[in-house]
């Protein structure tokens, strides 16, 4: 690294408009020098040199302390400075590298005189991003957040104004109060943690942190929230095919829990969310509440539907890859809850050292580490900052959208988009202003061209700034406002903003969803038909079976033909009741197993367990043994 003087006087630094000002009121009034140097406490020979030089015809003469080896001037720099500011807004931001190189093709595109030493790496030195970054103090190399592309594209205007219209609907036709305002979502809890950072001797490569196995298995934890600060217990969804209640003994107070193979949430899971929801929050027909869920197909089924229908739950679906920012639970509370959840791992591992975690002990680290995460602050401040309570649907400006514009897919015109969100229409020989006043009549007929957002995105202060007609839309609609170009070559130029083209329209696969009410009667007919269609050669029917929901699949092929029955086990109901053993787990008799089911047998106590419980542990050590 070069050596960075250090300057021990303020000489040469004053500004040029006060030698300006000066040099005017000398010019005017005929004002002497040395009186004009006392009163502006400049130097009398600057000033006397500064003014000799305009009656030279030098208009744009400069005087003062300025840098010769520099490869860039000042304007030039901060055009630089913009566009790299311009593409992290976008999130397609540079790294030091690109930096460098772009620096170099800059140099080489405007002719200017830089080091030897650039041409031999083809990028500019290490010494001259150290000085441009202290130059401009408002660039900091940040470790960006993975945010994936249909975060991206999704989160834009009209999907977040859409939103907004279904919650100010059911907002003004229930008259719902914050405290009737919920979000629901889930997350997962493993096994293996995250370990917190250490204090540690520098000099060492790598240091370590011991966790419970390589790959830890995972817990579905549903959370619920409102907006004045409340919460539910947490609901558990465990992968375990033989579920017990005792397995939440050690969790929260009032949690309730299920379990299925996968232990994700799935629809017979998500009835019995429902139910515990109903339970702690008890809505009525005449007093509902409102219930604010992704669009999971989980959370979409007929059952879910009639229930909350039914018990008085109003559910309104967030835009596809729209949660990061409409989700309150996503912005405000799932960060300081998994980072509880790692502290709490953490401690229970240096109590329990050489002990292997098992999703058993996953309720007690929740119930230590949920009180500490979902606090009334944090959950009021999920829905101030996502404007869903108080309402605030402008609470996303331009700078939130950047980074849909950057991949230009535009939306298709319908009838579905208000007047109020068509800023430009634009097609390939002509562009189409419209007013925000127009009524949907008096529009042109668009029905072959495409509706471009064009938010002019001004990262510096955040506002809207209207875009001047060209004869083609540059790739991300994002440009500065009186912005100089003092290149001959711009950094967009040489490095244009990404540019994505339109989505391929498939019909395979998941339908796509949007934001719904999904218990209005037109939707949920809607949502009716499709799952009917769906299902129509196979259909899951989920029947209550002592207070739970239970998976049953119907069959509507080979109707008519016989149906097959199981083969029962010879010698099973004969076996007497002293000679039959219990899971440890589950606590279900071996008489009642379904047959070619695999038991494991403790190495330590002999006592047996179902292998589904136990993930199929050859060296099976039950809980009880491990305790003692």
């Amino acid at each position: 690294m070069p050596r960075q003087r250090i300057r021990t006087t303020t000489r040469g630094t004053t500004d040029m408009e006060v030698y300006r000002k000066a040099a005017e009121e000398h010019f005017k009034d005929g004002t002497k020098i040395r009186f004009l140097a006392k009163k502006y406490n400049v130097c009398h020979v600057t000033l006397y040199r500064y003014i000799k030089k305009i009656k030279a015809g030098n208009t744009s003469a400069v005087v003062g302390y300025r840098c010769v080896n520099r490869v860039f001037t000042d304007n030039e720099e901060k055009c630089l400075q913009d566009y790299l500011i311009e593409c992290s807004g976008v999130y397609f931001g540079l790294t030091p590298s690109e930096v460098r190189k772009l620096a170099y093709e800059l140099a080489i595109k405007n002719g200017k005189t830089f080091p030897e030493k650039w041409h031999d790496t083809q990028m500019a030195g290490k010494e001259w991003l150290t000085g441009f970054l202290k130059r401009h103090p408002i660039l900091s190399l940040r470790c960006p957040q993975a945010t994936s592309l249909s975060r991206a594209s999704s989160f834009n205007e009209h999907n977040v104004s859409k939103f907004f219209d279904n919650l100010a609907n059911v907002m003004d036709r229930y008259k719902f109060e914050p405290k009737d305002i919920w979000n629901m979502d889930e997350t997962g809890v493993t096994t293996v943690q995250k370990p917190s950072k250490i204090l540690a001797p520098k000099g060492i490569k790598q240091v370590g942190a011991i966790t419970s196995a390589e790959r830890g298995r995972l817990v579905t934890v549903a959370v619920a929230i409102n907006a004045q600060g409340g919460h539910i217990s947490p609901f558990f969804v465990f992968p375990l095919k033989r579920y017990q209640d005792h397995i939440i003994r050690e969790g929260p107070v009032g949690c309730a829990g299920a379990g299925n193979a996968s232990g994700w949430m799935q629809e017979a899971e998500f009835l019995l969310f429902l139910e515990h929801f109903k339970k702690q929050v008890k809505p009525t027909v005449d007093q509902k509440c409102l219930l604010l869920l992704d669009n999971h197909a989980s959370h979409i089924s007929i059952q879910a539907l009639d229930f909350c229908k039914k018990n008085g739950i109003v559910l309104l679906s967030f835009p596809p890859h729209c949660t990061h920012k409409l989700q309150p639970l996503d912005r405000a509370v799932f960060g300081p809850f998994k980072k509880m959840i790692n502290i709490a791992t953490d401690n229970w591992m240096r109590n329990h050292p050489g002990r292997t975690m098992t999703i058993h002990y996953i309720p007690g680290i929740v119930r230590e580490a949920f009180p500490l995460s979902v606090t009334d602050r944090n959950a009021i401040a999920g829905f101030t900052y996502t404007g869903i309570s108080p309402f605030n649907r402008n609470i996303f400006t331009a700078v939130d959208y950047a980074p849909s514009s950057v991949t230009d897919r535009p939306l298709q015109v319908n009838s579905e988009i208000p007047a109020n969100n068509l800023f430009t229409c634009l097609d390939s020989t002509s562009s189409i202003q419209v007013d925000s006043d127009t009524p949907l009549d008096n529009l042109p007929t668009l029905s072959d061209q495409t509706v471009h957002r064009t938010v002019i995105n001004d990262l510096s202060n955040k506002s809207y700034h209207q875009r001047s007609n060209s004869p083609v839309p540059g790739p991300s609609g994002l440009q500065q406002a009186n912005f100089s170009q003092p290149f001959d070559f711009t950094p967009k130029d040489l490095r244009p903003l990404p540019q994505a083209g339109p989505r391929t329209i498939s019909n395979k696969g998941r339908k796509n969803r949007k934001t719904a009410i999904l218990t209005d009667t037109p939707e949920k007919n809607a949502i009716q038909e499709e799952y009917q269609k769906r299902n129509k050669a196979k259909k899951m029917v989920l029947q209550p079976d002592n207070g739970n929901y239970k998976r049953k699949l119907i069959s509507t092929k080979g109707k008519g033909k016989g149906k097959k029955t199981k083969k029962v086990a010879k010698g099973k109901e004969n076996k007497s009741d002293d000679e039959d053993c219990f899971c440890l787990v589950c606590l279900e008799c071996f008489s009642n197993s379904r047959p070619n089911e695999q038991w494991v047998q403790c190495t330590e106590c002999k006592m047996w367990s179902h292998a589904e419980c136990v993930n199929d542990d050859l060296n099976y050590v039950c809980h009880n043994c491990e305790s003692e």
